[in-house]
């Protein structure tokens, strides 16, 4: 993996703000969504001097998906961990996927007819909620500023998630 992801993510961040930057809405409900996660403290700024650290990291893509028919905010932030740039692994490439802890479906189905009361949950923003150990915070970094981001610009705001969707061992 190249401590040079960075190019990649700038310029899929140069996209997605050109497309929020034509649709005012999805603008501020991704903005929302950010200051959202800043507040849960899913993601934390990075510290200035963690800015140019030289460790390994990795940059990722990011972009807003709109969900409709949601009552609440209908945007989402999703992260492609599988960005690369040409002869480089991805994130997911370096990745060890591990066992598969999910039940079997069928089993689920089967079981939840045996009993005459059923009970099911749900646990909001699921995904978000692994915690992330500190050494591995620099592999999940994304970039966002309120301002109109330049080619070679430096961008004022470097992210980095605190929890993630996938266990980094």
């Amino acid at each position: 993996m190249s401590n040079n992801c960075i190019s990649v993510a700038k310029q899929r961040f140069q996209s997605l703000w050109r497309r929020l930057r034509r649709n005012k809405t999805l603008y501020t409900q991704y903005k929302e969504t950010i200051q959202d996660y800043l507040n849960q403290g899913i993601i934390e700024k990075v510290k200035d001097s963690e800015i140019n650290a030289h460790k390994p990291m990795y940059y990722l893509p990011h972009q807003a998906i709109k969900k409709e028919g949601r009552v609440t905010n209908s945007t989402c932030m999703v992260f492609d961990a599988a960005s690369h740039q040409a002869n480089e692994l991805s994130l997911n490439d370096c990745l060890w996927p591990g066992p598969n802890l999910n039940p079997n479906l069928l089993d689920v189905l089967i079981h939840f007819r045996l009993n005459r009361v059923a009970i099911s949950s749900d646990i909001r923003q699921a995904f978000l909620q692994i915690r992330l150990a500190d050494k591995h915070k620099y592999f999940v970094r994304f970039l966002w500023t309120d301002t109109n981001p330049r080619i070679g610009e430096k961008l004022t705001l470097h992210i980095t998630l605190r929890n993630i969707t996938k266990f980094i061992p």
